[in-house]
């Protein structure tokens, strides 16, 4: 139904009453589904679902009383999954919107009042800004702060994102409005200060209260990557002020500085007699609602400046007001301890569906909360099967275990978690060795498992047989590490000759000899592309080597004190997240006699479109402190590599998060913890002791799943227009076009050249046949379409089969998960991303967090999107 025909003007009306905050109401937001969430100055948070028969109904577990003091503002996640609520306390908390538990606690600076809150429209962060003008960035995938801004002198009052999540706008009481770019404030790896993109002084007379940006996206008609965005602002006098934004997208991967950037002042919306309190827009952005002092509430045709109705009902001044996500409804909370809800059409009744939960089998579905264990459990420990130490393990696949010890024996074992037991195979203990055994490793595909020891000796022998099928020749002193290239082709020794040696796996024909340590090389590692070698001695060094011409391209002293023990690469070609840059990123862990863990960022760049090894830099990225003793063992969590584990002479094994940089478990053990090894899923940890003993822990699913879901948020933080061209790669896999990644990955195609030349350019320039060229130009439009267009409210039946689960509309990225249903892609990310792990439709826990494009449905969908704007 469209809201600009006048009826608006006639027919808006009280749809109820909400009572039951007993001080000023500051805040309210509507979730995708209609349920209404309010704060209040009575230190509670109450929310409302909307009941058919019975309208709208408070929550049995609400009101909430997490916050000390008077909540200021509330906001729904874009997705409706999750929840935030900021107060006087200095408290920001996240809270899981269906089962209203609370996910996380965020504190401001020095504890100060918190005004305003925001969630960036892809989920991913939460800005908190208050009294001492300080703004905050929050990281909600891995919730930590990110970032925090001191550059508002006044209380910052206004904060917005641009729908596409490219901005951010902040402004404060002293009348100043600021502009950032969201990718400077999130990339951690620089150490320069955030510096606004511009600032306007003077934007409001006597101060901000309230701001927000449209989710209509305009373009320039010459210039793609020019935007233009529409932002309101309300403060103390009676005016709201209407303003464009023109900004020229930022490529942060082509190493541009420079930006375009304006504010522009469109018009001013004059109605209310006093101070105007929030304002917000509709989601089509073509209505705007306004709150004041005067006690009203109006809302406005920003297309053709005009108020098309003003609302009575409140009997003090109204602080908040808030749009449902048809437009149908307007909510605003007051002085008066009031919550009115109002139907602007005339027409929705307490009997009225406002929205139809989809079945299963004729049972409507209801999300509730299925509780998952997020503690390290113990499955096995073994403590009768080794003479000696356990001096190394490896893991191969989810199950297959091999381990090295003092008694000279490598072992393999079969872990089955259903039955929550380790077995030993029947080929198992290999025999060969003649004293202890160093290191044990799989290589990537599991045919062969190295071995090297004390005895001066590398074995290769075949897992599946137990037979040893290849050796090194022997070495004169102890072997204290053997590592395998992922591409299985090579493996590099070193030990206490102090030289690393890289031998051909298949000929044991030897490579190269890499010299130039003075003590003891304890560890090496194989980058996951197979182009860098790291070796580290106990000298405290590590040395960087070119894989394929064994040249030392950066040697790093006094890496650690008293000597290093052992490092590993992540398996991430894309490591640290948020981060936008041309060439060619690795994360490094590394541990030593100090006491700490290490991660380094080693970055390549890209010199006339060729990586230049030669010029390799090196960055202390992480400090990881816990320790109280030598740390022995680090490896990163496969794949992803959003977890590091290290283990120490303190008896300890201890989870790290690698993005944040914390501790997430301390598992404790009976004896000096010796090694460590992930199984490929994340889901188990093996730990090897002196005291002879194996221990197998189960890791929590939170930790597995929020592993999997960190990966999947990564490349949608970025623009099409920030894409390289492994982003674009991915794209086609996604939708099943990856048989021209070849063409893509020749012409270097990337988000720039997708987003600025005509899908015929972009297609010509792949040389593609008419067949593919006519698929890709339709998937180009869609591409393009999905970013920046907003849905508008259908007036005709839409297919249930169409209809997103979790939001209840209509999807534009459907995706089927690992439980059968297809949902729209953020909606099922954000699910995750609040903890929860069950299948929305079936409650059931899931197996794994993964899902794929339904390509099928999503055709459907376009169809039938395309014929209703034709009928439009």
């Amino acid at each position: 139904m469209s809201m600009l025909n006048g009826v608006i003007g006639r027919n808006a009306s009280v749809l109820k009453n909400l009572k039951g905050h007993t001080s000023d109401v500051n805040y309210c937001d509507f979730a995708p589904n209609f349920t209404l969430v309010t704060g209040s100055s009575d230190k509670t948070i109450r929310i409302w679902d909307w009941i058919n028969g019975s309208g709208y109904v408070e929550r049995q577990q609400s009101p909430l009383r997490a916050h000390k003091y008077q909540v200021t503002c509330v906001r729904v996640s874009p997705q409706g999954s999750m929840m935030a609520s900021a107060s006087v306390d200095g408290n920001a908390l996240l809270w899981n919107l269906h089962s209203l538990t609370k996910l996380y606690t965020m504190t401001q600076v020095n504890g100060d009042p918190i005004r305003v809150c925001s969630f960036s429209p892809d989920s991913t962060l939460l800005v908190t800004a208050g009294d001492n003008g300080a703004v905050c960035i929050w990281d909600l995938v891995h919730k930590i702060l990110i970032r925090t801004l001191f550059e508002h002198e006044g209380t910052t009052l206004g904060l917005s994102f641009t729908p596409d999540s490219q901005f951010l706008i902040t402004a404060c009481s002293l009348e100043v409005v600021k502009v950032w770019h969201v990718q400077d404030l999130i990339d951690t790896t620089t150490e320069n200060s955030c510096c606004p993109l511009m600032r306007l002084d003077n934007i409001h007379d006597m101060g901000v209260f309230s701001i927000d940006i449209s989710k209509h996206i305009d373009f320039d008609e010459h210039n793609p990557l020019i935007r233009f965005y529409y932002m309101a602002c309300g403060g103390c006098n009676n005016e709201i002020k209407l303003w464009k934004i023109s900004a020229r997208a930022l490529i942060k991967n082509k190493n541009l500085t420079q930006n375009e950037t304006a504010i522009d002042f469109l018009s001013v919306l004059d109605g209310h007699n006093s101070s105007v309190t929030c304002v917000r827009y509709s989601n089509s952005g073509e209505l705007l609602a306004s709150s004041s002092l005067d006690k009203s509430v109006k809302v406005w045709d920003t297309r053709r400046n005009v108020c098309l109705v003003t609302l009575y009902g409140h009997h003090r001044y109204v602080n908040c007001v808030g749009f449902s996500k048809d437009s149908n409804l307007i909510v605003s909370g007051s002085n008066d301890k009031l919550v009115i809800v109002w139907d602007l059409t005339g027409t929705i009744t307490e009997d009225t569906e406002m929205f139809v939960p989809l079945a299963i089998n004729g049972n409507e579905t209801q999300l509730v909360e299925n509780s998952v264990n997020n503690d390290c459990v113990l499955l096995e420990k073994i403590d009768d099967i080794f003479e000696g130490g356990v001096n190394s393990c490896c893991f191969y696949g989810k199950d297959l275990l091999a381990t090295g010890s003092g008694d000279k024996y490598v072992r393999l074992f079969k872990t089955n978690e259903e039955n929550n037991n380790v077995e030993e195979l029947i080929n198992s203990p290999l025999e060969g060795h003649t004293y202890a055994i160093n290191h044990v490793e799989f290589s990537k595909d599991g045919s062969k498992l190295a071995s090297s020891s004390l005895d001066g000796c590398t074995f290769i022998w075949n897992p599946l047989t137990g037979e040893k099928f290849l050796s090194v020749p022997k070495n004169s002193l102890s072997i204290k590490v053997c590592r395998f290239s992922p591409s299985g082709q090579f493996i590099v020794t070193g030990g206490d000759d102090e030289k690393a040696v890289i031998w051909d796996v298949e000929s044991m024909e030897k490579i190269s000899v890499l010299e130039g340590h003075l003590d003891t090389i304890t560890s090496a590692c194989i980058s996951p592309d197979n182009k860098i070698l790291v070796t580290v001695s106990c000298n405290g060094d590590y040395r960087v080597w070119l894989l394929d011409t064994s040249k030392c391209i950066y040697v790093k002293e006094d890496a650690h004190d008293g000597g290093i023990q052992s490092c590993d690469f992540s398996e991430n070609l894309e490591p640290i997240p948020n981060v936008i840059k041309n060439g060619q990123s690795y994360l490094l862990a590394t541990c030593g006699n100090d006491s700490m863990v290490k991660l380094w960022r080693l970055t390549v760049e890209e010199r006339n479109k060729e990586l230049n090894y030669e010029e390799l830099e090196v960055k202390l990225w992480r400090l990881l402190q816990g320790h109280g003793g030598n740390v022995i063992s680090v490896r990163l969590s496969p794949l992803v590599g959003e977890v590091v584990c290290s283990t120490a002479t303190d008896r300890q094994a201890r989870l790290w998060s690698v993005y944040g940089g914390h501790c997430l478990h301390v598992l404790d053990h009976d004896s000096i913890v010796t090694c460590c090894s992930f199984s490929s899923d994340c889901s188990l940890l093996a730990i090897g002791c002196l005291d002879r003993t194996l221990w197998i822990w189960k890791l929590p699913q939170q930790l597995v799943f929020q592993t999997a879901i960190a990966n999947k948020l990564r490349s949608h933080t970025k623009s099409i227009a920030e894409w390289s061209t492994t982003d674009v790669i991915k794209w086609l896999d996604e939708i099943k076009m990856n048989k021209i990644a070849v063409n893509v990955a020749n012409t270097r195609l990337d988000g720039e050249k997708l987003f600025t030349l005509s899908e015929n350019e972009v297609c010509s320039g792949l040389d593609l046949d008419d067949q593919t060229t006519e698929i890709m130009i339709r998937e180009l439009k869609w591409l393009k379409r999905i970013q920046v267009q907003i849905p508008k409210p259908f007036n005709q039946d839409i297919p249930d089969e169409f209809l997103c689960p979790i939001t209840h509309e209509i999807m534009r990225e459907p995706v089927t998960c690992s439980d059968g249903f297809t949902y729209e892609r953020n909606a099922i990310a954000e699910w995750f991303m609040s903890g929860k792990f069950t299948s929305p439709m079936t409650n059931e826990i899931l197996g794994n967090t993964e899902f794929s494009a339904n390509l099928e449905l999503r055709d459907e969908i376009r169809k039938f999107l395309e014929n209703f704007e034709e009928e439009e």
